[in-house]
């Protein structure tokens, strides 16, 4: 199969640990806030988004690519909200449910599907989302690019919200989920 170009460009990246994006009209950093979850209605749920936001922001980096919008501050706090609000339960654990979000002044649906194969998916050009864990610890990317002169998990292209970076998924799984059977759940986005 070819190669299949990143779908979440540089302008769609959102690190998840950002001090940048403040809550509007504040100088508060909303990731690093303890009542974030609580402000989006989440009264389940503790930590703050760059503590355990990974899920919620690989589905606001989809919603800012399907949404054609690019990642200034207004834009991510719009689609982590709507991210938190809509694609979680009341503890702000990801639901794999779609939800129509509401960010820049745009409607936009958003279809999760879970699937077995992320590589066939990716290489059809799906955005997926895999989830890694080990034990009770866990972390979530997105996978939306192939690289077929690459090897096993590095030909898989990855947008990483640990940074906001992009990588491929063997590098964002490293030492600590050393494997693809550290892979325990694979979602596509659409």
């Amino acid at each position: 199969m070819a190669n299949v170009a990143r779908k979440i460009t540089t302008s769609h990246l959102i690190n998840q640990a950002s001090t940048s994006v403040m809550y509007p009209g504040t100088s508060t950093p909303a990731f690093k806030a303890t009542d974030f979850f609580s402000k989006c209605g989440k009264t389940g749920a503790t930590g703050t988004i760059s503590m355990y936001g990974c899920p919620i922001c690989c589905l606001a980096m989809f919603i800012l690519y399907k949404g054609g919008l690019s990642n200034t501050s207004a834009n991510i706090y719009e689609a982590v909200v709507e991210a938190t609000k809509k694609g979680t339960n009341n503890d702000a654990d990801f639901t794999g449910n779609g939800f129509t979000a509401s960010v820049g002044g745009k409607s936009i649906s958003v279809s999760i599907s879970t699937i077995t194969d992320i590589g066939t998916e990716v290489q059809n050009g799906s955005i997926c989302m895999a989830r890694m864990q080990k034990g009770n610890e866990f972390h979530y990317v997105i996978v939306d690019g192939w690289n077929e002169s690459a090897t096993d998990l590095n030909k898989h292209l990855a947008a990483d919200p640990s940074g906001g970076v992009h990588t491929t998924l063997a590098a964002a799984m490293g030492t600590k989920y050393p494997g693809a059977s550290y892979i325990t759940q694979r979602f596509k986005f659409s």
